[in-house]
Order: structure tokens, then sequence, then C-alpha cells
């Protein structure tokens, strides 16, 4: 979670693009990509993505709703990233020809 005066997203994609690129999964060969997510309250809307490894959803990233922000008394816009660390771990395991 990044707090500051703007939300910061760029630094948790930044931060989402390297584990991804540890765990051997490659943006431009579209092994991961985003998916814009609506049905996730937390996040300001058109502002929460769905993280997707291989086609299947492994987190949430995006930028809080302003409700949440209220109910627990933050100042600032914040930017969160969620992810399934057994998900990565496979798929790291897949790529290191692991089985």
């Amino acid at each position: 979670m990044v707090i500051d005066t703007s939300s910061n997203f760029e630094v948790i994609h930044g931060l989402l693009d390297l584990v991804m690129t540890k765990v051997g999964a490659d943006f431009a060969r579209r092994d991961y990509q985003l998916a814009e997510d609506e049905s996730d309250p937390r996040f300001f809307p058109m502002r929460g993505f769905a993280v997707l490894l291989k086609g299947n959803k492994i987190g949430s990233v995006g930028v809080l709703h302003p409700e949440i922000l209220g109910n627990f008394e933050l100042k600032y816009p914040v930017s969160a990233l969620e992810l399934d660390f057994d998900a990565l771990f496979d798929h790291l395991r897949q790529s290191n020809g692991e089985e």
C-alpha cells in the first residue's frame, strides 16, 4: 500500500510488474494482464483491476474508493495491491520446469 498526496498507482503497478517478472510472467507475452473490475467495491470506479495470470484471477489492484478512505479516516488517496502468492509460486515452479 502506498499513501501520499496522490494515489501513486504507477508505483503499485511497477511493483506488480516486478513481482510478475520475478516469477517468470511476461506482460508482453500476455502471461498476465489487468482487466477492469467494476465488481470490487473497494476500488474507485474505473480504477480497480483484476490481476489475471494465464487467464485466472490471482489478485486485485487499484485506487481505493473514497468511502473506504473515509471509513479508515485516511486523508490521502491510496493505491492497493492484493495477490495470491500460492498461484504465483505455482507459476514460478512451472516456469522452472518443476511440477
